[in-house]
């Protein structure tokens, strides 16, 4: 019984990398804008419970061994998430940037103020455009789609093969 409960948790574990290191760069997945790190886990834990039987099948355990295997396991999923959660932020990156270019042209660059969602300073332009593309993000089923690109990355990319 404990045995398949420890293999459990290293299961959970193996699935929890991926969207941690996913959401450490898409703006919409960031503590600052769920509120705290605490929420963002709870969402993130959920996101994981899919795959986890998945998971648990491909045995990964028997993989990680006493020497320092585990760490080429966990260095390929942070990658994996990187990867994935780089193209998803490169188009709130850019509507940021324009935002900060029309407030520059315009000559309101002192007008910056804390953009949550970025978690950093932006324009004000920089936090219309940014609200507005996540709204048209989340309506056009934008989060569906990062979905199942991350659960399709468990499919072509299997932990502990990559």
């Amino acid at each position: 019984m404990a045995q398949q409960v420890n293999e459990w948790l290293i299961a959970l574990a193996v699935a929890f990398i991926r969207p941690l290191s996913l959401s450490l760069l898409l703006p919409l997945l960031k503590s600052g804008s769920l509120g705290a790190a605490l929420l963002r886990n709870g969402v993130l834990m959920s996101l994981t419970f899919p795959i986890l039987p998945i998971i648990y099948q491909q045995k990964i355990m028997m993989h990680i061994g006493k020497d320092y295997s585990w760490l080429g396991l966990v260095t390929g999923e942070v990658i994996i998430g990187f990867l994935i959660g780089f193209c998803a932020a490169v188009p709130f990156w850019a509507v940021d940037m324009a935002g900060f270019l029309l407030d520059t042209l315009r000559g309101a660059t002192m007008g910056t103020i804390f953009n949550s969602t970025m978690e950093a300073e932006t324009s004000l332009f920089g936090l219309l455009f940014s609200q507005f593309l996540c709204v048209i993000f989340f309506i056009s089923g934008g989060m569906e789609f990062i979905l199942n690109i991350l659960y399709e990355s468990y499919q072509y990319l299997p932990p502990g093969r990559t």
